[in-house]
């Protein structure tokens, strides 16, 4: 957040031309509420940050004053005739910005090394780099860092950097922008603010027309766009044509004075009710900025609006704002802005919490207080250096090659430490599930795989989609076909089909191997999210409708084996249970006399594990649950295929779990590609217990 000096005019002045250049600059009035209201925001920005995982709404009242405030500094330029010098003023703010961004960046880089898992580093030093260009918002949306995942210790520590590169590149950009229109302005003879309120009021419209769009089809994205936040700098640009003066204000008459007084009072508090109520109304899911960001954003307008109507009035929210805790906080609103978020994920790293105490909460804030007096301490030292403080540029530029230098040695150090140059994806290097087979004693000391950027192709190898001539008319529209046959072109020995949900996608891994191996032809039909089993109430309807169509398509097949998963696993205890309908529903292949074989789910966490090995590494007690608080001590399916000759459980547990833990990394591989999904990296060490395991259950080893 940027907080220059909390200034502004206090009533509307006529339009005039611009006059000449000897006009000698309007008197500025001191608005005091506007520092209060920067308290209020940013203890809002970090209560919600800290206790919650609601977006604030603080950091859109500042990018209202951001913008009200320069504006109204150029606009007194423009109508004085003084000199815009837009270069000079860029020096100038970055340089006064950039200072404790520098700070904190060197101390994130130094908590990064000593704190944050390897595994992370690249991705955090693109993100310094980000956050040091003020382009870090780009880099997040890049990344597809999803915002309202909240705070956890898989959250980058510079997420919220992403709201400075906002506000810095309007800074590059509203100069220019005021500049062009005073130059428009001057060209047709026309009056700057008229113009000016043409540009700004397009600039509101079109912005939250695709603020609107983009949020309701792609979120996380949306919130991090420049584009999508410009139209809350342009109300805040308006605002400012409203109330800046050039000229001495007129008295209003009594009456319209009075009428004043009662308006600006009743905006004051609107303006700060909608601000303080914003985050109260709305919850997780709620998507920004949107039309939701409306509510703080017209509030702080309203406030800026009502200050200017009744400063002095004794029951105006301008005197609550301008009490001294609210100023105090104020003062330090960008400090403590810059240092409460990293703060409080590395707390979260090193806790291994996922939550944060009131005490702990407010020893973040003192803590962010403290380190922004001592940022002060830094810079002021810094600043008293020999040619640093020469001019503006110079120390610009010095104080971000002074965070340039370590970052790029960091990078490099990254790259020359880098264990994965070299390294071959064998099953020597990469062993899996043959640690658990025995088969393996020693592991070596190689990176451990996928890779984040390699997880969203780490599910199931489900083979090719089926023909349009071979995929069942019933089943079009409700789910999906795949096929997997000898790739030699020769006639298979038997065909199998596979049917289910996610579960069953990522045993296909495998399944497809062991397949090869036999000769054999599988055909998968797979909705996600729809664990096959008999109608009942809990499916939606179009996952009833979805097993009712791969069961007629199974039967019509008339294959060799059914393939299911028959359990569900939970998160919470009792941790695992037989699918709802599911000995109803395998009854059709059953009295057909086709085999059925009932997979026993795998577990299913409360957290992401591939995102607890990268964020605390494999041996953390966090990333190796218990096994008795993963699945229930035996296996549920074990009665239900006692009951039936044909039905037949398979349990992979022993596979996915030692005799005490269910770890999340086995033989150098991540076994889950987030809280519940196998990956297909680690399911290929699986083929050979999935093939002997069917063959044996089926009676075909023999």
């Amino acid at each position: 957040m940027t907080f220059p000096t909390a200034t502004s005019t206090t009533s509307p002045a006529p339009t005039t031309s611009s006059p000449a250049p000897t006009t000698p600059a309007p008197r500025v009035v001191h608005r005091p509420d506007l520092q209060g209201l920067r308290g209020v925001a940013v203890l809002l920005v970090v209560a919600f940050h800290v206790w919650t995982e609601k977006v604030s709404g603080g950091v859109d009242v500042f990018f209202v004053l951001s913008a009200y405030l320069l504006t109204g500094s150029f606009l007194r330029r423009i109508e004085t005739g003084r000199a815009l010098a837009v270069p000079a003023y860029w020096a100038r703010t970055f340089a006064r910005l950039i200072g404790p961004v520098a700070v904190m960046l060197l101390a994130f880089l130094g908590a990064m090394l000593a704190f944050f898992p390897p595994s992370r580093w690249n991705e955090l030093l693109t993100q310094a780099w980000g956050s040091l260009f003020y382009v870090v918002n780009w880099v997040l949306a890049g990344q597809a860092v999803d915002y309202y995942a909240g705070n956890s210790a898989a959250t980058t520590p510079l997420q919220h950097m992403w709201s400075l590169s906002v506000q810095g590149q309007v800074f590059l950009i509203w100069p220019l922008l005021l500049a062009v229109t005073a130059a428009a302005a001057r060209r047709s003879g026309l009056r700057f603010r008229p113009v000016a309120w043409g540009v700004f009021g397009a600039v509101f419209a079109d912005s939250l027309a695709w603020s609107v769009l983009a949020t309701a089809g792609t979120p996380e994205a949306a919130y991090f766009s420049t584009f999508a936040r410009l139209w809350e700098f342009a109300l805040g640009s308006m605002a400012a044509l409203v109330l800046t003066t050039t000229g001495a204000p007129r008295a209003l008459p009594r009456h319209r004075g009075a009428l004043a007084q009662v308006t600006g009072v009743a905006l004051g508090w609107v303006g700060l009710a909608a601000i303080l109520t914003t985050p109260f109304l709305t919850d997780p899911e709620t998507r920004f900025p949107g039309t939701v960001a409306l509510a703080p954003t017209a509030g702080a307008a309203a406030i800026l609006l009502g200050g200017a109507l009744a400063p002095d009035a004794r029951a105006g929210a301008t005197r609550l704002l301008a009490a001294r805790p609210l100023q105090w906080f104020g003062d330090r609103a960008y400090g403590i802005y810059l240092w409460h978020w990293p703060l409080l994920i590395t707390y979260l790293l090193l806790s291994t919490r996922d939550t944060v105490p009131v005490p702990v909460g407010l020893g973040i804030l003192v803590a962010s207080v403290a380190l922004t007096r001592v940022t002060a301490l830094l810079l002021a030292g810094w600043r008293a250096l020999p040619g640093v403080r020469a001019d503006s540029g110079v120390r610009l530029i010095a104080t971000a090659l002074l965070v340039a230098v370590p970052l790029t040695g960091a990078h490099q150090y990254t790259l020359l430490r880098d264990p994965a140059a070299g390294v071959e994806r064998t099953p020597q290097n990469y062993p899996g599930a043959a640690v658990l087979r025995g088969e393996v004693t020693e592991v070596p000391d190689v990176p451990i795989i996928p890779i984040d950027a390699d997880r969203e192709h780490e599910w199931g190898d489900t083979g090719a989609p089926c023909s349009p001539g071979d995929t069942p008319g019933q089943l079009d529209g409700r789910g999906d076909c795949w096929v997997i046959e000898p790739e030699d072109g020769t006639a298979p020995e038997r065909t199998v089909v596979v049917i289910g949900d996610s579960h069953a996608q990522q045993l296909l891994t495998p399944v497809h191997r062991t397949a090869d191996a036999q000769g054999w032809k599988v055909i998968s039909y797979l909705r996600m999210a729809c664990r096959y089993t008999a109608e009942s109430e809990h499916p939606d309807e179009q996952c009833n409708e979805f097993n009712a169509a791969a069961r007629d398509a199974a039967l019509a097949t008339d294959p060799d084996a059914i393939l299911t998963i028959g359990t569900l696993s939970l998160a919470e205890a009792p941790h695992e249970e037989l699918v709802e309908g599911y000995e109803a529903g395998v009854r059709p292949f059953l009295d057909a006399g086709i085999p059925v074989v009932a997979f026993r789910d795998n577990p299913r966490f409360d957290h992401d594990m591939f995102e607890c090995v990268e964020t605390y590494g494999p041996h953390h007690d966090r990333c190796n649950p218990p096994r008795a608080e993963s699945l229930l001590p035996v296996n549920p399916l074990e009665e239900v295929a006692a009951r039936h000759e044909d039905l037949h459980s398979i349990d992979l547990t022993d596979r996915l779990c030692t005799e005490t833990t269910c770890p999340g990394v086995v033989g150098n591989i991540m076994v889950y590609r987030d809280l519940d999904h196998v990956t297909s990296t680690y399911g290929e060490t699986l083929a050979p217990d999935v093939e002997a395991r069917l063959m044996r259950a089926l009676g075909w080893d023999g």
